[in-house]
C-alpha cells in the first residue's frame, strides 16, 4: 500500500482511510479536507495502520486462507 488517502463511504471497510458513512456528501467533504489538512503529517502512521487493517485480506494470512480453503472445499464437494 502506497499510503494515498483513501476517502470513501463503503461500511465494509470502514476502518480504512477517511470514512464516512452513508451518502453524506458534507461529511464525505469533510472528511476529504480532513486528508488534505492532516495526510501528510500523519503520512507514516496512517500507512501502517492501513496495512494493519489490510493484512487480515492478503493471502499469506492463515484465517482467511483456511476459510477461502474451507468455502472452496464445500464447494466441491457439493459436486
Amino acid at each position: 500500500m502506497s499510503g494515498n488517502p483513501l476517502v470513501h463511504n463503503a461500511s465494509l471497510c470502514s476502518e480504512l482511510g477517511y470514512f464516512y458513512g452513508g451518502n453524506d456528501v458534507e461529511a464525505g467533504a469533510g472528511q476529504l479536507l480532513a486528508a488534505i489538512d492532516t495526510h501528510d503529517a500523519q503520512a507514516e502512521t496512517y500507512t501502517a495502520r492501513q496495512r494493519a487493517a489490510l493484512a487480515r485480506f492478503r493471502p499469506g494470512h492463515a484465517e482467511i486462507t483456511a476459510r477461502y480453503t474451507a468455502l472452496l472445499d464445500a464447494l466441491f464437494a457439493a459436486y
